[in-house]
């Protein structure tokens, strides 16, 4: 599921990209007002040198036509100096306001400033105009345009990929770190960076580095299990079969003195394939636990009359074998998740340990009680001191964690406490084991349902 706190990438970029365009508009803004300031102020001070040179241009002509005689003369006088001038156009007009003379060319479009002077002939007024235009210097405002237009363009993109350059990189950081784990590499992590979908994807590269990592270590693990697993369990096995084919061996021959010894050889083979039979079940049922496709149907278990129907059925095998059998279960009806199947094959291994294990004559205790929002139950049973340590409570729940005594004796597979802390953990328990004075101690611990 997403995270909503996650920021998303294209809002991100998006950000990027408005910060990019705002600054590139801002600048192109303030440059254009800054050159068209300069460029207006240039213009004027050019506007001004044209007309100080149309005013000299205009008093040369007055001073020309001031000194005729004749008004003939005026066209002499005007055409060459005019034809040289495209951007004024100049009329001459007598008191009528008659022109007498016009320089030829086009009246100007656009008229941006008109000069005039007077001057006489014969006793004659007569008015100069002068009409002219300024020079536009067009292309060099579209030269501007387009600087100021590619600078912000530069800008733009020169912002949006400073600012888009940490993620570009760790979007490259993180497809290395995919080769990496490709080629097997699973011992580098990808650094957390930002709070976007590239830094919960690269959570989730890490998450998944890190499951393939436990992965492979659980799976050499279980590897390592199955070697020595199949070592321990061929010693167990190869045990009772020795015994099996030798007297086996014996009947074949012949090899007995009457028919009572040769009943008794016979009952020692049935009992060894017994044992035979007993180690091959324990090894199915731990190899089906084990097993990815087990599954497990809970229901709602009350876990003080569970254990009370289990003393009824198991308080003569107990007592038996020389122990008390005692029960102290808490108020109410402490309930849990379990599948009751499988909760019965616990508790009958750990009520069968005690009979292999306990010190005889002595006692097995089994407790309930609440504690916070879980459930507790105990199996106490006394134990002899030189048979157990301190140290042993770490690996007892291991495969074949079995005394050489009682491997020597047949009494023990070491299966049934590891199929134990298989069956707790996959009802979603816990079960460990604590040394206390002349007692062993088993801890089994679940959720407490609330009532």
């Amino acid at each position: 599921m997403k995270n909503k706190n996650v920021k998303s990438l294209r809002t991100e970029f998006l950000g990027f990209f408005i910060i990019s365009i705002v600054a590139a508009i801002i600048f192109g803004s303030l440059s254009f007002y800054i050159v068209e300031k300069n460029y207006y102020k240039a213009k004027i001070d050019s506007y001004n040198i044209e007309k100080e040179k149309a005013s000299q241009f205009i008093e040369q002509i007055h001073k020309k036509l001031s000194n005729l005689n004749n008004l003939n003369q005026i066209t002499e006088e005007m055409l060459k100096p005019i034809e040289q001038e495209l951007f004024y156009h100049i009329n001459i007009v007598n008191e009528n306001g008659e022109v007498i003379y016009e320089s030829g060319h086009e009246a100007v479009l656009q008229r941006d400033f008109v000069l005039y002077r007077t001057f006489s002939i014969m006793g004659h007024s007569y008015i100069i105009f002068l009409e002219g235009q300024y020079r536009e210097n067009t292309y060099e405002e579209n030269v501007l345009v387009m600087m100021i237009i590619a600078l912000s363009v530069l800008l733009f993109i020169f912002i949006f990929f400073r600012l888009a350059n940490k993620r570009i990189n760790y979007i490259h950081e993180i497809s290395e770190s995919v080769d990496r784990i490709s080629n097997g590499d699973l011992n580098t992590p990808i650094a957390l960076s930002g709070n976007d979908e590239l830094t919960s994807l690269a959570q989730n590269i890490n998450y998944m580095s890190l499951s393939i990592k436990e992965r492979n270590a659980y799976e050499d693990r279980i590897e390592k299990s199955k070697k020595e697993l199949i070592t321990n369990m061929s010693h167990d096995l190869r045990t009772p079969l020795t015994s099996i084919i030798g007297y086996l061996n014996l009947i074949r021959e012949e090899r007995y003195e009457d028919n009572h010894q040769l009943k008794e050889y016979v009952e020692i083979c049935f009992s060894k394939a017994q044992q035979l039979k007993q180690l091959i079940n324990r090894l199915f049922e731990y190899s089906k636990l084990t097993s990815e496709a087990i599954n497990i149907e809970q229901i709602q278990l009350d876990i003080n009359r569970f254990i009370a129907q289990l003393k009824g059925e198991y308080s003569h095998l107990v007592e038996d074998n020389q122990l008390t059998f005692s029960i102290d279960l808490c108020s109410g009806k402490p309930l849990i998740y379990a599948d009751p199947l499988f909760m019965v094959r616990v508790f009958e291994n750990l009520i069968h340990n005690a009979v292999k294990y306990a010190k005889k004559p002595g006692e097995l205790i089994i407790k309930s009680w609440n504690e916070k929002e879980n459930v507790i139950i105990t199996f106490s049973n006394t134990v002899d001191h030189n048979l157990f340590s301190i140290g042993d409570m770490d690996n007892i729940f291991d495969r074949m964690f079995i005394k050489d005594k009682s491997r020597q004796e047949g009494k023990s597979s070491g299966l049934g406490l590891a199929i134990c802390r298989e069956i707790v953990e996959l009802n979603g328990g816990k079960i460990w084991a604590t040394l206390e004075e002349n007692y062993i101690v088993f801890w089994i611990s679940f959720k407490r349902i609330s009532n």
